[in-house]
């Protein structure tokens, strides 16, 4: 932001990336290794920088909390390996609609791959 003249100006918008619309059910956790305390939500949309999802119940976090995203992949025709997990980072959280937007951290090559792959089959065929 800048100051100019006494007003308060907002600094352009960084360009987004381009988000497609899925509604695969992912998981989302604390740490990789845990199997308690797995929230179930709803993938609303993603790119290659970030997803917006949707918890299915009630759900706890803040914004900068990391966690750790499941994403199965057979729902975008790719049959093995059967999930993606992916660090991610939430941005922001909206507790009435129990929605979170987030960006993904730390990816491995080989994330990155099956991710161009879930966005190019949906920007393809749409999400089954």
């Amino acid at each position: 932001m800048s100051e100019l003249s006494g007003q308060i100006q907002a600094s352009p918008a960084s360009p987004r990336s381009e988000r497609v619309i899925s509604h695969a059910l992912v998981d989302v956790r604390r740490w990789s290794w845990w199997p308690f305390g797995v929230q179930s939500a709803v993938l609303l949309d993603l790119s290659q920088s970030g997803f917006k999802i949707e918890f299915t119940g009630s759900a706890r976090c803040a914004v900068d909390d990391d966690r750790v995203m499941q994403i199965p992949l057979a729902p975008f025709g790719i049959q093995s390996p059967s999930h993606i997990s992916c660090n991610v980072r939430i941005r922001w959280f909206d507790a009435a609609k129990m929605r979170v937007g987030g960006t993904f951290e730390e990816m491995d090559p080989a994330t990155r791959v099956y991710l161009d792959k879930i966005i190019e089959h949906v920007k393809n065929h749409g999400f089954n």
